[in-house]
């Protein structure tokens, strides 16, 4: 509590925020009002739910189903509870600006909610790639008594077990790429090879746009970027790759999605412009495969029937692991979900390539020729 008083402007501000104002009270007023010595208090707000001490540190209480509400002021640092079912954009657009201008700090706590956009942040911090983030988990066997966490798993599915009781991010029962494991198949020592050509994925899309950047040898395939762009057009990525990897000696070829044969965001198809900018070695299949075909190869090449994962992928490949983790199939069970407009572009670019180069190739009878 001392760390609220001490600084060098005359007024230290800090929130204790969670996912509705009434949420926000009950989890946090009455603590607060304990916590605090009382020779410390010059005021407080019960309407407002603001503490003012004498040193002019003020601590409020807020619900953020509104994030705006956190705006208009600087703050000093915060707690964000039951961060899972805040608003997904509430960190970056409202509460991580009004933290820069004091550099305040952050705590994002709460029980995992599926593959949302609390796990984005928990594997950001989770990664290294940015010394300021923690990731800190407690399981509740380590806190609750034994007997209730017994109970709980004679009531409770697995699933549902382990988010609740032991930190952990589940995913949905019917996830397209089940056979993904992050810790298996992340690999961030992942790097280009200069003696090896580079593989462009591509999937067209006139809101977001993703290419899959890759290379392969020896029956393995490496992940090594991906090139994402929204409200943008064919030309733009292809200028894309260029400027990142126009220079690499060993050439590049390029795969993805049939239909960009016949159509394109900008009237001449999407290939044809990509040939335009240097990307003219293209492998594209007259038609697009199946779609159970094409998520059955990348499965395949997740994890074989001999337990072998042949594709990795470096952690920029922040797209293609959220689709690996949350894409489902659509209520028919044959088709992809595709609701979600920032999902399967990823993927669907990926497979378009896995099914060319490592498609599964089932040997069936000729129906003309009798078989004893």
């Amino acid at each position: 509590m001392s760390l609220a008083l001490k600084k060098p402007w005359p007024d230290p501000r800090y929130f204790a925020a969670a996912p509705t104002r009434e949420q926000a009270k009950r989890i946090f007023w009455k603590d607060l009002n304990l916590l605090v010595p009382r020779r410390w208090i010059k005021r407080v707000y019960e309407t407002d739910m603001c503490i003012v001490t004498r040193l002019g540190s003020e601590l409020w209480v807020v619900g953020l189903d509104k994030p705006q509400r956190i705006e208009g002021v600087p703050w000093d640092g915060g707690v964000l509870d039951e961060y899972a079912n805040m608003k997904a954009g509430a960190w970056t657009e409202n509460i991580r600006p009004a933290l820069s201008d004091r550099h305040g700090w952050c705590w994002l706590i709460g029980v995992p909610e599926g593959l949302n956009h609390y796990k984005d942040i928990a594997d950001y911090a989770q990664s290294g790639v940015d010394p300021e983030w923690g990731m800190y988990t407690w399981p509740s066997a380590s806190v609750l008594d034994p007997k209730e966490i017994e109970a709980a798993k004679r009531v409770l599915d697995p699933r549902t077990f382990r988010q609740e009781y032991e930190a952990a991010f589940e995913g949905a029962a019917s996830r397209v790429y089940y056979a993904y494991d992050a810790r298996r198949h992340e690999d961030a020592g992942i790097a280009v090879d200069p003696k090896l050509p580079i593989v462009i994925c591509c999937d067209f899309n006139v809101g977001t746009c993703v290419f899959e950047v890759l290379q392969f040898a020896g029956g393995r395939v490496r992940v090594v970027d991906e090139i994402v762009l929204r409200d943008t057009n064919t030309m733009e990525m292809g200028r894309a790759v260029v400027a990142r990897y126009g220079g690499h000696k060993a050439g590049m070829v390029v795969y993805g999605d049939a239909a960009g044969k016949s159509r394109s965001t900008a009237g001449t198809s999407d290939y044809a412009i990509l040939a335009s900018l240097g990307l003219g070695e293209q492998r594209i299949k007259r038609m697009n495969p199946l779609v159970r075909d094409r998520v059955n190869a990348l499965n395949a090449m997740l994890e074989n029937v001999n337990g072998e994962a042949r594709l990795t992928h470096h952690p920029r490949c922040r797209a293609l692991r959220k689709d690996f983790e949350t894409v489902t199939w659509a209520d028919n069970g044959t088709e992809i979900n595709k609701q979600d407009s920032e999902k399967t572009h990823a993927t669907d670019a990926l497979g378009y390539f896995i099914e060319y180069e490592f498609g599964l190739r089932v040997k069936r009878p000729d129906g003309r020729r009798f078989y004893k």
